[in-house]
């Protein structure tokens, strides 16, 4: 009997690296027609041809219009809990641990505000359209990362307290801060977007937000 082996297919470094970067570079082209356009018009076909592919190229790394509309807002959501993780574990001191979340979400966001308009505005969008965010999705995706974002809060707010009602108070508390962050740059996005700034200085506002939370946590 001849015995038949299984070649396993393994992709070299070099071409996963090659996929990866037209992952990102689908993505980007993606965002960019999302925030110039709208969602109903970022469609496969719009995004190959930006970038000079063919549709069933753009195939060959997300299999739907919704596949890569989600990839899209959950790579640039983790990128956000990354950072913002990041920072609150390089502070030493736990009585600034919230003013360390509020100005590192402004400082990961800022410059970059195409960014949270396609994570916190366009997400409201595409629920409305065509594209929307199942269960799966928010299960799956989302609420692992802002999770681990909120389980690092708690743990650094709560110390070694081992009482549930004051874990989920400093847990509460976490969330609460950052909304307010979430809302400071929503209002300065749209402040960008109007061409208004803001008559407070951000350094002004981010300092009152942070002052405030840090006292609420103490």
């Amino acid at each position: 009997m001849v015995s038949k082996i299984k070649k396993r297919v393994t992709r070299s470094p070099r071409v996963a690296q090659k996929r990866k970067r037209a992952r990102r570079e689908i993505l980007d082209v993606a965002q960019l027609i999302l925030l110039r356009d709208g969602p109903d018009a970022m469609t496969l076909a719009s995004v190959a041809g930006e970038l000079g592919m063919t549709k069933p190229a753009i195939y060959h790394y997300f299999p739907s219009k919704e596949a890569l509309v989600r990839t899209l807002v959950t790579a640039l959501l983790e990128e956000e809990i990354d950072s913002v993780v990041m920072a609150i574990e390089k502070q030493e001191d736990d009585g600034k641990v919230l003013g360390t979340l509020i100005r590192s979400f402004y400082e990961h966001y800022v410059g970059r505000l195409d960014a949270l308009r396609v994570v916190y505005g366009q997400m409201q969008l595409l629920s409305a359209s065509t594209v929307t965010f199942d269960e799966a999705t928010l299960t799956e995706n989302v609420h692992p990362r802002t999770g681990r974002l909120f389980d690092t809060l708690e743990a650094r707010l709560s110390g070694n307290t081992r009482s549930d009602k004051k874990r989920r108070q400093m847990r509460q508390l976490a969330f609460t801060a950052w909304t307010s962050a979430l809302g400071l740059m929503t209002m300065i996005s749209v402040a960008d977007s109007s061409n208004d700034p803001l008559a407070q200085p951000h350094d002004e506002l981010l300092a009152t937000l942070c002052r405030v939370f840090d006292q609420a946590a103490a």
